[in-house]
């Protein structure tokens, strides 16, 4: 699962004194947060539907270029997984009047870098060059969003690549864990399959799949410029103009954004690994999309049950039981319905007693009470991990663009802060007895399932699948 949402690590200084010894009772006392806002930035719609942000940053001669097209792989065609990531990855792979090598070159003549990917729901391309070959940066990276060639030759090559990658991974326990638990929660709806592609759909994309993705969804009325570097706003502005202004605004419909499944109970799903020696575990369930208001209750509520070396699961299954190395709680943002899922990893013999145990504890997280010292601590850690994610012009671009992306509003990014410092433990909890559940939850257990199924009694119907049974192409997992 791509671009999930991660925790930074920051440090909180103890508080001294030099008239005292310090109090070595308990914990020390974080000092109070200072304040680090959003630098500020301009933005401007040009006259084709491009929305341009213009982030001024001296602090080095470098300008980042970030241009995101609102379409990913939720716009693969049906029964053809990976269309979406063919025609970003094969961008920088050859235009019209530039071979990959020439392009390649040519960045590297700049010292910069060129670089396009596609996600769920997004395609990004991003370049970064010195002040004095901005123009080269946009000159490429024009020439490769509007002409690309999509060369057969190429095609064959990626997809070569991605066969084999995919081969590997289908052996990799953690991989298909990810990948069968998001077709579990998500089943039919469009979040439901590999934006990768799988081994059957990645043989039989054809040069005209690409051909046509570009021709439909690459919009400017649906995408975001983000400039931000060593650069004023009005050149940033007069450079999109002059390279992107006569992009040709496209009538795109609507994503197709319905409600994912729900889950009338818990429905467990055990992939058989026969040479597995410990077992990969994913629960979860769909949770609110980014926009939604609770999405920073959701936030708070995922760092209290699973964050990283502190979160009630890492206590509970590797403090106190020894039984993970392990154990965390994500959100995966969506436009559409987004993820909270926990996940961790146990030997074969234990995989019965850290199953139960996880659900002991979203249990106790919905009809528990909240400690003081949990809230300001992940409240604390989430708001301090924010100068982290904003110190370089690449990361700033990807802030902005991100904004678009979720319609966040132009004051997202000033009140990113307060509205985490808003989140009250009364959030919390309501967030945790509505949307929050181990009982309607989806649960991908992967391993040696002739070691553990009988572990697994009282939890439920146990759906368990052979290797050579196991499609990925298919809502139920199974050929």
């Amino acid at each position: 699962m791509r671009h999930l949402v991660t925790f930074v690590f920051c440090a909180a200084l103890a508080a001294c004194t030099a008239t005292a010894p310090p109090d070595k009772s308990g914990p020390p006392q974080p000092r109070p947060l200072g304040r680090v806002d959003f630098p500020t930035y301009d933005k401007h719609v040009l006259p084709n539907g491009l929305t341009v942000y213009a982030l001024e940053y001296h602090e080095q001669p470098i300008v980042a270029i970030r241009l995101m097209i609102t379409t990913g792989a939720e716009r693969d065609p049906a029964n053809l997984p990976g269309v979406a990531a063919f025609t970003a990855s094969l961008l920088n792979k050859g235009t019209k009047t530039r071979s990959a090598t020439d392009i390649a070159a040519t960045i590297d003549q700049i010292g910069g870098s060129l670089e396009a990917s596609s996600d769920m729901e997004s395609t990004n391309i991003s370049a970064a060059m010195l002040t004095d070959s901005v123009n080269v940066g946009f000159e490429l990276m024009y020439d490769i969003v509007m002409n690309p060639a999509f060369a057969p030759q190429e095609l064959a090559r990626a997809q070569q690549q991605m066969i084999s990658n995919l081969v590997s991974n289908m052996q990799d326990a953690n991989f298909l864990a990810d990948a069968a638990f998001n077709r579990l929660v998500y089943g039919v709806h469009p979040y439901g399959h590999l934006e990768s592609g799988t081994l059957t759909s990645v043989p039989r994309i054809r040069r005209e799949n690409l051909v046509e993705f570009h021709g439909r969804y690459y919009a400017p009325n649906i995408s975001a410029l983000a400039i931000v570097g060593d650069l004023s706003a009005s050149n940033a502005f007069r450079l999109a103009e002059q390279w992107f202004g006569s992009w040709p605004k496209k009538d795109v419909a609507s994503s197709d954004n319905p409600p994912a499944p729900g889950m009338e109970g818990r429905r467990i799903v055990a992939i058989d690994k026969p040479d597995a020696v410990q077992t990969e575990i994913r629960v979860g369930h769909t949770t609110v999309g980014r926009k939604d208001p609770d999405y920073f209750n959701v936030l708070v509520a995922s760092y209290i049950l699973g964050g990283s070396g502190s979160g009630r699961l890492y206590q509970a299954l590797r403090v106190e039981r020894g039984l993970t190395y392990g154990a965390y709680t994500s959100v995966q943002p969506r436009r559409g319905p987004g993820l909270f899922y926990s996940t961790t990893n146990t030997r074969t013999a234990k995989t019965g007693e850290t199953l139960n145990l996880m659900f002991e504890q979203l249990q106790k997280f919905r009809s528990g009470e909240l400690a003081v010292e949990e809230l300001q601590n992940a409240k604390s850690y989430l708001i301090g991990s924010f100068p982290l994610s904003i110190e370089v012009p690449n990361s700033l671009a990807n802030r902005l663009t991100t904004v678009f992306l979720y319609d966040l509003g132009d004051d997202y990014l000033k009140t990113f802060r307060d509205r985490l410092a808003d989140v009250m433990s009364a959030d919390v909890l309501r967030m945790a007895k509505e949307r929050i559940s181990g009982e309607k939850a989806a649960v991908v257990l992967v391993g040696k399932v002739s070691e553990f199924k009988s572990q697994l009694e009282g939890l439920g119907n146990i759906d368990v699948i052979p290797p050579d049974k196991l499609d990925l192409d298919s809502p139920s997992l199974r050929k």
